[in-house]
Order: structure tokens, then C-alpha cells, then sequence
């Protein structure tokens, strides 16, 4: 029984990691006195901002744990399902129930609610943004104009300073992004960087029933225990954006300890106009919001 609550314990870890790193898909709108104003508005380019209270999102993971030898001894199933609770035009609530299943056992997780803002930072974290630049990205051979945006997110001991390269015409917005954590000193930690990069776009995948255009994207996390990497395909039509993921860890040694796969299993859209049980995609939720 230890063992088990050990097991759960620990999942719960990564899964908040997970969240954590999801939520930091964000983007802005241009400040009007630094760059051109953008149609689209920080709520409308952040992966759950965009969706009115009461859409919701459930999805299976199931996580190995191999050995040095790389035999797999541990895997953990969890199914999570994330309802967004709250959105204003500077920070929304989700609301996580998730049921592990650890060595044949199930367990449901007391619900957690969680709050950040669209720039990803928790409720109570100082952060600036500003206009620093534009760039081209080269995706699929194709030249993407975009604008730089910083974000500095400060806490009593570090910053974090992330640059995101926006598109307001390219789904899914936010095309490329890159973090690192600065301490109180002033010296970048190098064992905290994060960078995400969109690889492909307009890729036709297979979304429950429906064949839905969708974006590859590649993040690599170098943290203290080693280095995360992981594949994301991600639909603006979905809440969270994620309908499929595929992730490996290494420690610092190089060796792959852990490895992970995520499928969608069902969502819900709802309009806010409505009574909470139409189904809209994206774009029929954004227009319905600005009505």
C-alpha cells in the first residue's frame, strides 16, 4: 500500500509539471504604442482562454518507468479531466479531476483548482511584457512573419524570462518559444531552459471523429534531473490544444528513465450565450463571445 501511495504521490508531481509547462502556451495583444495592434486578444491566443466556463477536456496518459537496463518496471494509467471553470480578460480557473491506476488499483485524486494568467504566471507573480522585435520563421519552407514578445515573470528569488514568437495569421499563434530561469544574482541557470518550436503546420490528424487541421511541435526542458523532450500535436479547435503527445526523459546522464504517451479521449464546447450544451468549434466560440 505504500508503495502504491508512493507511486500516486509521484505522478501527481509530473502530472502539475505537465500543467504547468501546458499553461505557458500563451501569447499577447500588441501593445499599441511599441507595434501594430493585433486582432486577437491574449484570451483568444492562450489554449483555454479562448473557450467560454464550462468546456471541458479528458484525457488518458499512461507513463512507463524503465530500469538501467531499460526494461520497463512501473507504469502508471491516469485519465484527467480538466474543466474550465473561469475566464476574464486577465486570468482564467481550471478546475483537474484525475483517477491513477497504479499495479492495478484506482485511485481518484481529490479535485484540484488552479488559477494563472495568460502569460502563465500563478496568482500573486509580478510580470511585464514588451515588444522587443520581429523575426521570419522558416516552417515547412514556409516564411512566417512574427512578432517578439518578453515576458518576465517575477517571484522572491528568480525570473523567469520567456520570448514567444507570435503570428496573429498562423495557427496555432504562438509558433515558437523559449524560457530560461534567472536567479536573484543575475546569472541564468542553465539547468532551467525550455524551448518549444512549432515543426510542422496545417497537418490533417484524425481528432475523435473528425479529421481536423493540427500543428506539430517539438519542446526540449533541461532541468536539474536531466532533460525532457517532447512531440505535441496540438489543435486550436481543442481545449488546452493538445489532442496527442509523446515524451521521453533522460537524467543527466543521458539514460531515458521515463516515457509517456497522452491521447484525447473526449471534449466539450460550450458557448456561454447558450445553456452549456452547444458544441462549437474555435472560431464559432471566439465570434459568439464578441456578439
Amino acid at each position: 500500500m505504500h508503495n502504491s501511495c508512493w507511486r500516486v504521490a509521484r505522478f501527481r508531481c509530473y502530472s502539475a509539471l505537465a500543467l504547468s509547462l501546458c499553461l505557458q502556451s500563451v501569447a499577447m495583444r500588441a501593445d499599441t504604442t511599441q507595434a501594430p495592434q493585433a486582432d486577437l486578444s491574449p484570451r483568444d491566443l492562450h489554449v483555454w482562454g479562448r473557450f467560454d466556463p464550462g468546456t471541458w477536456k479528458r484525457v488518458r496518459i499512461v507513463t512507463e518507468t524503465l530500469s538501467e537496463k531499460g526494461a520497463v518496471v512501473d507504469t502508471t494509467t491516469t485519465e484527467t479531466k480538466t474543466t474550465l471553470v473561469r475566464a476574464d480578460a486577465g486570468h482564467l480557473t481550471l478546475r483537474i479531476e484525475a483517477t491513477v491506476e497504479v499495479a492495478g488499483r484506482r485511485f481518484d485524486s481529490p479535485p484540484q483548482t488552479v488559477e494563472y494568467g495568460y502569460y502563465g504566471e500563478s496568482p500573486g507573480q509580478r510580470s511585464e511584457a514588451k515588444f522587443v522585435g520581429s523575426e521570419q520563421l522558416t516552417i515547412d519552407g514556409r516564411q512566417v512573419p512574427c512578432e517578439i514578445r518578453q515576458v518576465v515573470a517575477t517571484s522572491s528569488q528568480q525570473k523567469q524570462v520567456t520570448r514567444m514568437y507570435l503570428s496573429n495569421d498562423v495557427e496555432p499563434f504562438v509558433l515558437k518559444r523559449e524560457t530560461k530561469v534567472v536567479k536573484d544574482n543575475g546569472v541564468e541557470d542553465s539547468d532551467q531552459q525550455t524551448q518549444v518550436e512549432v515543426i510542422a503546420l496545417d497537418m490533417p490528424y484524425r481528432v475523435l471523429h473528425d479529421i481536423k487541421s493540427a500543428a506539430y511541435e517539438r519542446t526540449i526542458q533541461q532541468t536539474p534531473r536531466g532533460t525532457n523532450i517532447t512531440l505535441d500535436v496540438t489543435c486550436v479547435d481543442v481545449p488546452g490544444g493538445i489532442v496527442a503527445r509523446t515524451s521521453k526523459e533522460m537524467n543527466s546522464q543521458g539514460r531515458l528513465v521515463r516515457r509517456s504517451t497522452l491521447e484525447l479521449v473526449d471534449y466539450r464546447i460550450v458557448d456561454d450565450d447558450n445553456d452549456g450544451s452547444v458544441t462549437m468549434t474555435r472560431r464559432q466560440g471566439r465570434r459568439a463571445r464578441r456578439r
